[in-house]
């Protein structure tokens, strides 16, 4: 029994002292920065209403971790050292968060208030005596005198304290060098950014266009995180507490959009379509409400919401990987780098874990992932040069042996006939047109069998010819029926390398629209025009028949074929025609890639 109560005696002493015992700081000659570490008290002010006489009245907490973390709070947090200065140095204290609203500092000598400071990103970055995004306060000490510092923090944002004292040749030093890390990051960042524009450009595929403004915007995003963009551009506009939550919502809208495209996830995850869509759901209504009622609630809100996105995105990626997606297990090596960094500066964040380096966590992690899927993204580039190599390979042989063996056969057939028709046309009136008839089919095939070569044919690829076609065929149809036509053909298309299966459709397309007004219009003038304006493709085609009233015609294969060749071509559809007044027809579409 006695044991038991000297044990629990022991224990209240320990945490007596835990509690009073605070080791002063002693700032020598030797030593240019000093870390407070554990040498300093905490104590949290849950509503606000503590007097400053009753802060120094009332016991502090010594701190458990060498850097403060209290996560995210509404209370007032105070903070204390105890403090020697033995050297003949000027000091200065940096507080390594520079996403606290306001701290304040008050230094005392015995009971002598020595010196008030206010910094914090709620005043004027001009305020700042030291110009950089940390609050960096003046220490007016003197020669061998003890001071008592007193730190009162509060803030939107995580209640994280780095503090460290800097002796002021040091500190410039330390300010110069952490500002060449970030610069080289942000260079870094804006390179990659550079990099991946020039490939959409180039290709206009919107996989790269996607991942170039991601990485913007989770550069822009760390640029605001660590305050930068209240140091540099806004200041402490209203703008400054929000910027990291309106960019980190961009950077995660084009993650996703960059990370569907890149996985094609959507044949093994059919439910994840409704997932993204209640998720895109929740994320809007969130992003409003974070950017209207902002507190430090939202942060806390955004740190398990990304838990989840997380935590799906890598089970998607694990599953596809498993199956043997080397897509897949590209993205999941790169894609680990910065999730794993997330979570760490998360629970940083909230006081799970050591608040230590923190801020470079998501610089290494960003940096290694933004590698890592840069090197995946020059793989797919290569795959798809070395598939499309492959399928011009087969393009190639295939249009050799319709010519080859096709064409010629055809090309048989039609002599064949030919010969018969003639030499039957005395003897068997009937059957010599029976093989006129074939003969005149065999040629039409063999028409058909030219256009599907020179269509398959990869030389043709680059070739202007196709515009060539179109013109002859509007040339021959409209010809044969005596109907005058207006032809007008912006020259700039022939420098467009329209991909196989678009430019089939568009011809296609054309040669229907032609056709109907030949069979069908009964018309004596037609118009076509085909230009490009600002990267878009305009093709209008239009004559003065008898035209048709759209509301009251079923729509027939004309109809579902000019719908079926628009959706091909991602075009926009307009028919317009009226009785009597002929009718009109328009497609619009983005253009392909510039050749030249």
């Amino acid at each position: 029994m006695k044991s038991t109560r000297v044990v629990i005696l022991f224990s209240l002493f320990l945490v007596k002292l835990a509690i009073q015992a605070q080791v002063p700081i002693v700032l020598g000659n030797t030593k240019a920065f000093v870390s407070t570490g554990l040498r300093c008290g905490i104590l949290e002010d849950k509503q606000g209403r503590m007097s400053f006489q009753t802060i120094q009245k009332t016991p502090f907490v010594n701190a458990s971790s060498t850097i403060p973390s209290l996560g995210y709070k509404k209370s007032v947090i105070w903070l204390k050292i105890n403090v020697i200065n033995v050297s003949n140095k000027r000091w200065f204290l940096e507080v390594d968060n520079p996403r606290l609203n306001d701290i304040t500092l008050f230094i005392f000598s015995g009971n002598r208030l020595v010196s008030t400071q206010k910094l914090g990103d709620n005043l004027p970055f001009e305020a700042y005596p030291i110009p950089d995004h940390n609050p960096i306060f003046t220490l007016p000490f003197l020669h061998n005198q003890p001071y008592t510092l007193y730190l009162r923090a509060v803030s939107t944002e995580d209640l994280k304290f780095p503090l460290l004292f800097w002796e002021e040749h040091q500190l410039y030093a330390h300010l110069a060098g952490r500002n060449i890390i970030w610069g080289i990051y942000f260079g870094f960042i804006l390179l990659i950014t550079l990099y991946n524009f020039f490939l959409w450009f180039m290709t206009r595929e919107a996989i790269y266009g996607h991942y170039c403004l991601y990485v913007l915007f989770f550069g822009t995003f760390q640029f605001s995180l660590y305050g930068f963009g209240y140091q540099y551009i806004w200041a402490n506009a209203a703008f400054n507490d929000l910027s990291h939550i309106f960019f980190l919502g961009l950077a995660c809208i084009f993650l996703a959009s960059f990370s569907l495209a890149f996985l094609e996830p959507y044949r093994m995850f059919p439910w994840l379509k409704t997932f993204i869509r209640i998720a895109g759901y929740v994320f809007g209504v969130g992003f409003i409400v974070g950017l209207l009622w902002y507190d430090y609630y939202i942060n806390v809100a955004i740190i398990a919401a990304g838990s989840v996105m997380v935590g799906v995105q890598c089970y998607c990626a694990i599953r596809l990987a498993l199956s043997g997606s080397r897509a897949a297990q590209l993205y999941l090596v790169a894609s680990a780098a910065l999730s794993g960094a997330i979570l760490v500066v998360g629970m940083k964040n909230l006081g799970w874990l050591p608040a230590e380096n923190q801020d470079y966590y998501l610089m290494a992690g960003s940096m290694l992932e933004i590698v890592l899927f840069s090197l995946a993204l020059g793989y797919r580039l290569r795959s798809m040069q070395l598939e499309k190599l492959r399928q011009q390979q087969l393009r190639d042989e295939i249009s050799t042996n319709l010519h080859d063996d096709l064409a010629a056969s055809l090309s048989s057939l039609t002599m064949f006939s030919e010969l018969n028709r003639r030499k039957m046309q005395k003897q068997s009136p009937e059957l010599s047109e029976t093989f006129g008839r074939i003969s005149e089919r065999s040629r039409e095939a063999m028409r058909l069998v030219r256009e599907a070569v020179w269509e398959i044919n990869p030389h043709n690829d680059f070739s202007e010819e196709w515009l060539d076609r179109m013109v002859t065929f509007a040339q021959d149809t409209f010809g044969a029926r005596q109907i005058e036509f207006e032809l007008i053909i912006d020259d700039t298309l022939r420098d467009y390398r329209f991909p196989i299966d678009r430019r089939r459709s568009l011809f296609l397309f054309f040669k229907e629209a032609v056709n109907n007004i030949a069979k069908h219009s009964k018309a004596t003038h037609a118009r076509v025009h085909f230009h490009q304006k600002n990267g878009v493709v305009w093709l209008s085609i239009s004559d003065n028949g008898h035209g048709f009233d759209i509301a009251q015609t079923a729509e027939g294969n004309g109809l579902r074929n000019f719908k079926k060749r628009a959706e091909a071509l991602g075009a926009q559809l307009k028919l317009d025609s009226t009785p009597e007044f002929g009718t009109s027809i328009e497609l619009n579409f983005r253009a392909p890639t510039y050749s030249n």
